[in-house]
C-alpha cells in the first residue's frame, strides 16, 4: 500500500478543492431540503385560515389579590390544616365571587414558593363541585413568575380556593412571619368564550408535511400575536400532559378552553405564548399550540429543566380517575407519531436527557440525567400527578398508536421532510434499499400495472481481500439481491464510490454524509487531505485501507467538542477503562452523539443506548466509512462468538474479528 500523504492541519483549507463544496453544502442543504417537501409547497398550519380574519372571540381576564378573597370556613376544605396546631385547625378557604360568568381560575406569585392549591365552583343549582387540584406551573427559564396553572371549573361566578402552606391572615391581620401570605398571592379569572375564531370546528386536511393528521390551526382558534421562538433542534421526546380542571366541556367550549390557557401562559404570565406545542381534546381534535413551526423543534415551557429538544402534548381535562377517550388517545398517537417520523426518534425507544437547572419539584437536580421513554410522561420528570394515574397507565397504548404512525411514514418515500432527507442523506442502509415507492394514500394501482413487490434476496457473494502492512486481512463479504421484473430498476443502489467522490468535492457526496455523524470527521479529514492515498476498492466496496483512530484522531481534533464537567461527562467518562483516554466527542443532525478514544469509538444512539466500539472493530468500522457507509450505526455489542472471533451487529451487516489471524470480515448486505 502506498504511504498516505498528511497535510499539515493548519495548512491553508482553502487550497483544497473539497472546501468550497462543504461550505455550499452545508448552507444550502435545508433550503434545498426545505423546497422538496410536500412537492416544493410548504403550509404553514399557524397561517391557514380565512383571508384577513380578525380574532373576535374576547377573552375574559381578572385579576385579584387572593387576600381580597372572602374568609370561609368549610367542613370539608381540601387541605385542612391552614396553621396552627391540632387543636387549632381552621378550615378556612378564600372565596371568590365576580358579576359575569369565567369558567377557568389559576393563582400566581412571584418567586419560587412552595404552595399547594385546590379549588371548586358554584353550580348553577347552587351546589359545589368536586374539588381540583392546581397543578405548579412550569415557568420558562429565566421567568420570576410562578403559580399554578390555569384550571378549567366550568362556568361559574362563584369559586373556592383551599390552600396549604399561606398563611391566610384572617380577622383583619396584616402581618406575618410566614414565608408565604395570602398577600403574596394573585388569584386570576378568565373565560374564553365558546366556538372558533372561523366557525365551525374544522380542522385542516393541509399541513407542514405529507401524512401529518389535521390540526385546529392557531388561526382557527384564536391565538393571539407571539414572540419569536426559540428552536433546539432536534427534538428527541414527547411528553404527554394533562391539563386537570373539569372533563365537562363540550365540543363548542373546548377552543375557548385553548384560548384561555393561551391567555393566561403568554399574557398573564408574560411567557409570549402558549406552554405546549399541542393539545388533545376529548373528542379528538388536535390544537395547534406554540407558534414557530409543528414540524420545527421549538422550545415549550411544559418541563421545568427539561424543555430543550421535547415536545409537550397536553389533553384537555383530569384524568386521574377518569379514563381519556378513545379518541384523545387516538389523536395523541397521530400528532406524537407524525412528530416522530419527522423528527426522527423511535416512539418505542428511549433517550438521555439532563435537567438544565434546578427546578421545584422536580426528580433531578440540575445536570443530572437518565434514560427516559421518547414518549414519556411530565410526572417522570417531575413530582406530581400529571396527567393522571388513569392516563398514565395508557402510555403504552400511546406508543403503540404512535409507531403505526411513525412506520406507515417512514416507509412512505413520499414523506415529506424527514423522508426526503433520509433518502438523499442515507442512500446506502440496507434498510432503506429495500424499500419500494408507495401510491398515495387513497390511490389505486392503475389497471394493468403490475404490483410493487419486496426484492427477495437470493444469493450471497463473498469477494476479495486486502492486507495492511502491519500484518491485518481485511475481506468483505457482500449480500447481495436479486429483484423480481416488476421491481427492477426500482430499489435504491448502494454508493460505491462515497469516498472518490467526497475527495473530490462532489456535492451530492457531501450531502450524503452532512447527515450522519461521521459527516462532520471525513469532510474535516478529506478537507485535510488525509485520506488521499488511502482509498481502495475492494470487490466493488470503497475502504479506507489501513486508516485507524489514532489516524484519525488528530486531524478531527479541531472538530471535536471537549468532554469535561458538561452534562456528556459522566456518559463518556465511563468508557475510558475500555476505550482509552477520551479526546473528545460530536453529535450528528438526528441527535446520534460519536466520541473519541485513544483505542476505540463510543457511540449514543437516539434511543440513549451505548456502544463501545474497540481496537480493530473500531478502525474496522472507521474504514467503512463510520455510520455514513454501509454498515450505518450499531444495534449490539460486541460479542464473543467463539474462543477465537469477535462480532458486532450493525444496521446494514456485521464485522467479525478473529484476533489469532488479525482477520476482519466485514458483511454488508
Amino acid at each position: 500500500m502506498q504511504q498516505r500523504r498528511r497535510l499539515n492541519p493548519a495548512a491553508p483549507a482553502a487550497k483544497h478543492p473539497l472546501l468550497a463544496a462543504v461550505v455550499a453544502a452545508i448552507l444550502t442543504v435545508a433550503v434545498v431540503a426545505a423546497a422538496m417537501v410536500t412537492n416544493g409547497r410548504i403550509l404553514q398550519v399557524q397561517n391557514v385560515g380565512p383571508a384577513n380574519i380578525e380574532v373576535n372571540i374576547e377573552v375574559y381576564s381578572d385579576t385579584d389579590s387572593f387576600a381580597a378573597g372572602a374568609d370561609i370556613t368549610v367542613d370539608d376544605a381540601a387541605i385542612r390544616t391552614q396553621g396552627g396546631g391540632e387543636e387549632h385547625v381552621r378550615r378556612v378557604v378564600k372565596e371568590f365571587t365576580r358579576d359575569r360568568e369565567f369558567s377557568i381560575v389559576g393563582l400566581t406569585w412571584k418567586g419560587d414558593r412552595d404552595i399547594a392549591a385546590y379549588v371548586r365552583a358554584e353550580r348553577p343549582d347552587g351546589s359545589w363541585s368536586e374539588w381540583y387540584a392546581m397543578d405548579p406551573v412550569d415557568p420558562p427559564a429565566g421567568s420570576d413568575t410562578f403559580g399554578t396553572e390555569p384550571i378549567y371549573v366550568e362556568p361559574t361566578r362563584r369559586v373556592q380556593v383551599s390552600t396549604g402552606n399561606v398563611d391566610m391572615l384572617e380577622g383583619g391581620r396584616a402581618i406575618s412571619d410566614a414565608p408565604n401570605t395570602a398577600l403574596d398571592l394573585n388569584a386570576v379569572f378568565l373565560d374564553g368564550g365558546t366556538g372558533m375564531v372561523t366557525g365551525d370546528i374544522n380542522p385542516v386536511a393541509d399541513s407542514y408535511t405529507r401524512g401529518m393528521p389535521k390540526v385546529i390551526t392557531r388561526a382557527q382558534w384564536g391565538a393571539g400575536a407571539s414572540r419569536n421562538p426559540t428552536y433546539t433542534e432536534p427534538v428527541t421526546a414527547a411528553t404527554v400532559h394533562h391539563t386537570a380542571g373539569s372533563n365537562n366541556y363540550t365540543e363548542a367550549q373546548a377552543p375557548g378552553i385553548v384560548r384561555g390557557i393561551w391567555h393566561y401562559h403568554a399574557i398573564t404570565n408574560n411567557w409570549g405564548d402558549m406552554g405546549y406545542n399541542a393539545l388533545v381534546d376529548k373528542y379528538g381534535n388536535i390544537y395547534e399550540g406554540r407558534a414557530g413551526g409543528l414540524d420545527r423543534a421549538v422550545q415549550g415551557a411544559h418541563v421545568g429543566a427539561f424543555n430543550s429538544n421535547t415536545w409537550g402534548v397536553s389533553v384537555l381535562g383530569n384524568y386521574m380517575n377518569q379514563a381519556p377517550s378513545e379518541q384523545a388517545i387516538d389523536a395523541l398517537g397521530e400528532i406524537i407519531g407524525w412528530k416522530a417520523a419527522v423528527a426522527g426518534f423511535d416512539p418505542l425507544g428511549y433517550s438521555y436527557h439532563v435537567a438544565e437547572g434546578n427546578f421545584r419539584g422536580s426528580r433531578f437536580s440540575a445536570g443530572q440525567g437518565k434514560l427516559f421513554p421518547n414518549i414519556n410522561a411530565h410526572r417522570d420528570f417531575h413530582y406530581n400527578d400529571c396527567p393522571g394515574d388513569v392516563l398514565y397507565a395508557r402510555m403504552p397504548d400511546i406508543r403503540r398508536k404512535a409507531a403505526v404512525k411513525y412506520n406507515a411514514l417512514r416507509a412512505d418515500r413520499a414523506f415529506g421532510t424527514q423522508g426526503w432527507l433520509d433518502q438523499l442523506l442515507n442512500p446506502n442502509r440496507a434498510d432503506r434499499n429495500q424499500q419500494t415507492p408507495a401510491t398515495q394514500p387513497g390511490q389505486q394501482q392503475p389497471a394493468g400495472q403490475a404490483q410493487t413487490q419486496q426484492p427477495v434476496r437470493t444469493e450471497r457473494t463473498v469477494t476479495n481481500s486486502i492486507t495492511t502492512p502491519d500484518g491485518t486481512t481485511t475481506t468483505v463479504t457482500k449480500e447481495t439481491t436479486q429483484t423480481s421484473p416488476a421491481t427492477e430498476g426500482q430499489a435504491a443502489t448502494v454508493n460505491t464510490q462515497l469516498f472518490s467522490e467526497l475527495s473530490s468535492g462532489d456535492s451530492l457526496a457531501i450531502a450524503t454524509v452532512v447527515g450522519t455523524v461521521a459527516g462532520v470527521a471525513l469532510v474535516y479529514a478529506f478537507q485535510q487531505g488525509m485520506f488521499d492515498d488511502a482509498i481502495k476498492n475492494v470487490g466493488g466496496t470503497e475502504l479506507l485501507a489501513g486508516v485507524t483512530v489514532k489516524d484519525l484522531t488528530p486531524y478531527i481534533s479541531p472538530v471535536l467538542k471537549v468532554v469535561d464537567s458538561s452534562s456528556d461527562s459522566d456518559v463518556w467518562m465511563q468508557l475510558e477503562p475500555i476505550l482509552g483516554k477520551i479526546a473528545g466527542a460530536m453529535t450528528g443532525p438526528g441527535g446520534t452523539q460519536m466520541a473519541f478514544y485513544a483505542n476505540g469509538i463510543g457511540v449514543r444512539d437516539t434511543k440513549g443506548q451505548i456502544f463501545a466500539l474497540v481496537g480493530e472493530i473500531a478502525n474496522a468500522w472507521l474504514q467503512q466509512g463510520l455510520d455514513a457507509g454501509p454498515l450505518g450505526l450499531p444495534i449490539s455489542a460486541q460479542t464473543s462468538v467463539n474462543a477465537d472471533q469477535i462480532r458486532m451487529d450493525f444496521e446494514g451487516g456485521a464485522i467479525v474479528f478473529t484476533p489469532s489471524t488479525k482477520t476482519i470480515n466485514i458483511i454488508t448486505r
